[in-house]
């Protein structure tokens, strides 16, 4: 079946439909969404190249954490290569302003990664941390109870446990 998606210049799109779907893999993330009609016509509007549509299809369909984690590196790479490729004074001092631009880039998105993290749940708190390491404890209370000084073993183990969650800093 023939992809449905209709361009106004170039007409219907030659290309197969996916199955199951109306559109091609390029039209498939661009079709008219009932909740959002709006957005869909500023996507168009704004790509109608379809090299750069369809590269914009497959990143509408990475997780946000994931693609913010993707620009952060990104720009961390940036900063790497302005500051490496600065040989001389004048370049370090030309470079000022570039470093400082990303390295607010930086800040921005990492703000925003934590956020994230915070929203979604993805962070746990020390209490968190605790009341699962308590709960590791438990089972392997429960898991040693017939072998003979267990509980030395598992005094040990939870005396471990929660030393390392006390020295990890906030």
């Amino acid at each position: 079946m023939q992809c449905h998606h209709v361009n106004n210049h170039t007409g219907r799109c030659e290309r197969d439909a996916l199955p199951g779907s109306e559109y091609c893999p390029i039209h498939e993330n661009l079709k008219p969404k009932k909740k959002n009609p709006e957005g869909f016509a500023k996507r168009m509007y704004m790509i109608q190249d379809q090299q750069r549509r369809a590269r914009h299809a497959e990143l509408l369909d990475n997780d946000n954490r994931r693609s913010l984690r993707e620009e952060l590196m990104i720009a961390r790479l940036l900063l790497e290569e302005r500051l490496n490729s600065a040989q001389t004074e004048a370049d370090k001092i030309s470079s000022q302003g570039a470093i400082n631009s990303l390295l607010s880039t930086i800040e921005k998105l990492e703000n925003s990664s934590l956020k994230l993290d915070q929203t979604t749940g993805n962070l746990l708190s020390k209490t968190t941390l605790l009341k699962i390491a308590s709960s590791i404890v438990q089972i392997i209370i429960e898991e040693l109870i017939e072998i003979p000084q267990s509980e030395l073993i598992v005094d040990r183990i939870s005396d471990r446990i929660f030393k390392t969650i006390a020295d990890i800093e906030n």
